[in-house]
């Protein structure tokens, strides 16, 4: 196991580090974002694929956010997903402002510059058992218009098993309360991008639920749990993302962007399988673990296909799929959820997420 640190911008600002193992497995993070590059990994055959999809510096990064922002790698928040009424939003007896991202006072990932365009302080906490390196970031009262100011730190470690495991714990630090609801957002092409979409990619999902949305404005949880059965949303028998991917209003959602209900709280007792995905070609499945009582299945519907990332690769629509644990979606406006999202002095903020990779 080994951790290591180069320069990831010309100015030497931002680092990249890298997580190794004993397998040949590396995976690399960056203090802008807290962001994950790359994900560096031995297929079925014994070669190496990079299965993230994401650009060779800082300065491409940023270039790209001129075309478009998926958000690649990035931690977001200080709450990821949308929040609507963005105007109207109660922390700590106060009526936040936060920004409006989309259109009809719809928030999304945290603001304009949210966590995943903020500098991390890092440190190497491991490099004896699992490689594992801190990113932490003090986000201030105001930050973004939310009320309440917190501490995040959010901890990456490899084991010799290929399962990468990020932790996020919160700390409140000023204020008596706030909302905080972080998640890792990776997009994964299992096949490195042998093949331009992840149609092909076999999925399961354990969850018999999902969040209703509004109609307008589109993908708004709006507090409903509705049945998965027999809809295109059923993944409890593992089958193609593909399968029905074209089924979904092409002005709207155009595929998968719903939040999945894989348990009833946040904080659950254990950290337990929520979804696996896999893919024959490069002969790789991706297992994701959490303690987290939701997962939001994104195909990137919207990616543009003027991006051009590492290795001269083009994305493009369903180029990659995330994978988002995290509490319930638009939780601060739902008052029978709003208690998952809420942090005070007295209740930190844990979340606990494992995606393990494996051969089929």
């Amino acid at each position: 196991m080994a951790v290591t640190k180069h320069a990831f911008s010309q100015d030497g600002a931002i680092d990249e580090y890298v997580l190794s193992n004993s397998s040949g497995t590396e995976v690399y993070v960056t203090t802008w974002g807290a962001r994950l590059t790359r994900f560096i990994v031995k297929d079925k055959a014994g070669e190496l694929r990079d299965i993230v999809p994401g650009f060779e510096s800082y300065e491409q990064w940023q270039e790209s956010l001129a075309v478009d922002d998926p958000y690649f790698g990035a931690t977001v928040g200080r709450v990821a997903g949308r929040i609507w009424p963005c105007d109207q939003v109660e922390i700590d007896g106060r009526r936040c402002q936060l920004p409006e991202i989309q259109p009809d006072k719809v928030c999304l990932h945290g603001g304009k510059h949210g966590f995943d365009k903020k500098v991390f302080a890092a440190k190497v906490v491991s490099i004896m058992g699992p490689a594992a390196v801190q990113f932490a970031y003090m986000s201030a009262d105001g930050d973004e218009g939310f009320a309440g100011g917190i501490e995040l730190r959010v901890t990456y470690s490899l084991d010799d098993t290929n399962a990468l495991h990020i932790q996020y714990d919160g700390r409140l630090v000023a204020g008596t309360e706030t909302i905080l609801n972080p998640t890792n957002h990776t997009y994964w092409n299992l096949t490195g991008f042998a093949e331009p979409t992840i149609r092909n990619h076999v999925c399961r999902l354990r969850a018999d639920h999902y969040m209703g949305t509004r109609t307008s404005p589109p993908l708004v949880p709006d507090g409903r749990l509705l049945p998965t059965a027999g809809t295109a949303l059923d993944f409890a028998t593992p089958r193609r993302l593909g399968d029905d991917l074209d089924s979904f209003d092409k002005s709207t959602s155009r595929g998968y962007d719903h939040v999945f209900v894989t348990g009833e709280q946040a904080g659950e007792p254990e950290v337990r399988e929520v979804a696996r995905i896999s893919s024959v070609q490069s002969g790789l499945s991706l297992t994701v673990l959490t303690d987290q009582p939701a997962i939001v299945v994104y195909t990137g519907n919207w990616i543009s296909d003027r991006l051009v990332g590492k290795y001269g690769v083009q994305y493009g629509n369903y180029a990659a799929v995330a994978l988002e644990t995290q509490r319930f979606a638009n939780a601060a406006n739902i008052p029978q959820f709003r208690d998952q999202v809420i942090v005070t002095r007295e209740r930190p903020f844990v979340h606990n997420t494992i995606y393990h990779i494996e051969s089929l």
